[in-house]
């Protein structure tokens, strides 16, 4: 008997077992076919279930993950603050230059990645650093939502241009320019 023939007698398996006219081979080649059917079937329910998980998560964001709702604006006091008081922290510990970052003005905002582009809002500003000599030199800044301490709050990476000695930001502080 061939493997074709074998599912006319899928319905009629346990008469024909009983009969004696079928052997038992053909029996475990239908099971086995069948216990196919059901891993296929669990397989595609499996996949049907997880390919609606991004949308479920979705409803979830505004819950689980606060900083994507809101973070803040290039010209607000707290994120200038934090810039100025690395920046003169770095310079009096590392640099020692003897000048300090006395004021940013003139911020303006770039390019924004907030929660709908990706999972880490982004927001690029620039602006006017007045430094305690007498300069001026353009500050290159970048406002992460939900990286700061323990996942809460902001984080910001700054660079002030002509004052990265090590480029850690790729020169002319390209890296931060959106």
């Amino acid at each position: 008997m061939s493997v074709a023939n074998t599912s006319l007698f899928v319905d009629r398996a346990p008469s024909l077992v009983n009969s004696g006219l079928v052997n038992s081979g053909l029996i475990k080649l239908v099971e086995a076919n069948m216990l196919s059917s059901i891993k296929k079937l669990a397989l595609l329910v499996l996949l049907v279930f997880l390919s609606t998980i991004p949308v479920r998560a979705g409803l979830l964001e505004p819950v689980l993950l606060p900083h994507l709702q809101s973070f803040p604006t290039c010209g607000e006091p707290k994120v200038l603050a934090t810039i100025i008081k690395k920046f003169n922290w770095a310079e009096k510990n590392t640099w020692q230059r003897g000048f300090q970052l006395d004021a940013i003005e003139r911020v303006r905002e770039g390019q924004v990645f907030d929660s709908v582009d990706a999972l880490i809002p982004r927001r690029y500003c620039r602006g006017h650093a007045l430094l305690t000599n007498g300069k001026h030199q353009s500050v290159y800044y970048l406002i992460e939502g939900g990286q700061g301490f323990a996942g809460t709050g902001f984080g910001v990476t700054f660079c002030v241009g002509g004052l990265d000695p090590w480029r850690t930001n790729d020169g002319s502080c390209r890296v931060l320019r959106y």
